[in-house]
């Protein structure tokens, strides 16, 4: 399976104005100046990728730029940077000339080195640190001059371009000014945000003279919209029917609508995705922070069943924290390592752990109820919502008190990275390299960090350490195993994944190999 699939095959061979095709399949042409409009399931808040992490994907990557841009084959190709060397030690970015902010003022090679100056410093907390920024120490320079932007490891970290390389980079005028990102922007990329009206719409303007896109794409081909609208509608079944009034062009719907979509023979695209895991809060005093209570409930439950539920019958079985089976280190992760549905086992378990059957049906240890508090997204759509619901009912047949709590994307945002009060939470993280995980599943808690659950598994921070300076297929395995101890301590259950369809009405659209969000330069509205 591609991880990127451009809608018309004449927009992946770069197709000539006028020469696409409908859902239907007869000949259409190219809207002149048009206006494509997509949803999102919740407001994501300020697009300031390096303070929100929820802003980064549909939305951000229309204003903020990386140094290097992906393929859809995954191949890596310019971006701002016109040409770099990298290896394992740094690497030397040589940006393009004439690149500018969306102010009109020249992007620096100083600026670029002060941005991600501030991003490897973990004091300013930023969700992009250990992500796209590695929390291997390294300093950067920029040489105006030249144009170059040198990156000095102070340690081997084998994935620089993948991460470096892929960080959004914001101009001067929003590094001062970060208040300023709630309702503008200050990127390179070929639109600027124009409006903002919370919890309905976000509207972006095309920028004029844009060149620098992937591979050098510009945001002038025949199609190319004017504006974009991102929407805001929280159900998906609103989505769909926005979607065939032609209302919205395009929207991510997964679920019991997908199918009637498909009939009315709609473009779409696909993105592969972690729909379900269960992350269980280890710090002191929870119950996860016992190791034979996490595998007691997973053993609860049967994954099969809660990969049907969760996917809506349209996915399967998680292999891996990373979907993305065009990731580099693709590998079933799983097979062997999770405990086996076993009720009698759970039971037994729980037993051992101190926590016994109550005259009441809940367990308790020493006078204390077994309570957990089950959060989950309740944005991921009917599916998501209805696993949550099979996991509550397995553990209150095992004993357990549960109380199940639904988050939109802000309230999740404060409880897994502020507040940390909730006991399990059932969410697909969606990554796509296995790196993305390391913050995640070690370190510090919030805030000084977001190891949100807080991991601690000396066997993964050791692997992830080898990995991370050990290139090629070899670091692939460190990787593998890396994560494999994660799943083995039941520290974090993948259980299900899908690929989700990206529905498209009079309009073209294709996403990036890696992170798997919409690439700007190949939206297209059609007549």
């Amino acid at each position: 399976m591609t991880t990127l699939t451009t809608v018309t095959a004449a927009l992946a061979a770069g197709c000539s104005a006028g020469s696409s095709q409908n859902g239907n399949g007869g000949p259409v042409g190219y809207a002149k100046d048009g206006t494509f409009t997509f949803t999102l399931p919740s407001d994501p808040g300020a697009i300031d990728p390096y303070r929100n992490i929820s802003s980064i994907n549909e939305m951000g990557s229309l204003v903020y730029d990386p140094l290097v841009n992906v393929t859809p084959e995954g191949r890596i190709v310019s971006g701002l940077a016109q040409s770099w060397a990298a290896d394992a030690r740094g690497a030397t970015f040589t940006l393009r000339e004439g690149v500018t902010c969306s102010d009109g003022t020249p992007l620096t090679a100083r600026q670029v080195a002060a941005a991600l100056t501030f991003l490897k410093d973990p004091k300013n907390q930023s969700p992009l640190y250990g992500l796209l920024v590695p929390a291997t120490p390294f300093t950067v320079t920029g040489d105006d001059t030249a144009r170059t932007v040198k990156v000095t490891m102070q340690e081997p970290f084998a994935l620089l371009l993948q991460t470096i390389g892929r960080t959004p980079i914001v101009c001067d005028k929003g590094m001062k000014d970060p208040g300023s990102l709630a309702t503008s922007s200050a990127g390179t990329g070929p639109y600027i945000l124009s409006e903002v009206v919370r919890g309905d719409h976000y509207t972006f303007t095309r920028r004029a003279g844009y060149t620098w896109g992937p591979a050098g794409a510009g945001n002038d081909a025949p199609g190319t919209p004017a504006k974009v609208v991102a929407r805001i509608v929280p159900n998906e079944t609103t989505a769909a029917n926005l979607l065939l009034s032609g209302e919205v062009n395009m929207a991510a719907v997964g679920g019991a609508d997908r199918k009637r979509l498909e009939a009315r023979k709609l473009k779409h695209f696909t993105v592969s995705s972690t729909l379900g895991e269960l992350w269980f809060n280890q710090r002191d005093g929870r119950p996860g922070a016992d190791p034979k209570v996490r595998k007691a409930l997973t053993a609860a439950l049967d994954l099969d069943e809660l990969a049907r539920v969760s996917t809506g019958g349209q996915g399967k079985r998680a292999e891996a924290l990373v979907a993305n089976d065009a990731q580099p280190c693709a590998a079933n992760n799983v097979d062997g390592r999770v405990p086996p549905h076993d009720a009698g086992q759970a039971a037994a378990l729980l037993d051992e752990a101190g926590w016994t059957a109550g005259s009441k049906g809940v367990r308790s240890k020493g006078g204390k109820q077994l309570k957990v508090s089950l959060h989950y997204s309740a944005n991921e759509g009917k599916g998501n919502v209805a696993a949550a619901e099979v996991v509550s009912q397995r553990w209150k047949d095992l004993g357990v008190s549960v109380r199940l709590v639904g988050d939109d994307r802000n309230s999740l945002t404060r409880a897994m990275f502020e507040t940390g009060d909730f006991d399990v939470y059932w969410a697909g993280f969606k990554l796509n390299l296995p790196h993305l995980a390391v913050p995640f599943a070690s370190g510090a808690v919030p805030p000084a960090g977001q190891n949100f659950t807080g991991i601690r598994n000396p066997s993964y921070d050791r692997l992830v350490a080898q990995a991370a300076r050990t290139p090629g297929a070899a670091g692939c395995k460190l990787w593998n195993d890396a994560e494999r101890s994660l799943i083995a301590a039941a520290d974090v259950v993948p259980v299900s994944e899908a690929d989700i369809p990206y529905f498209l009405n009079k309009a073209e659209a294709g996403t990036e190999g890696w992170l798997q969000i919409p690439i700007p330069t190949s939206l297209r509205v059609l007549r």
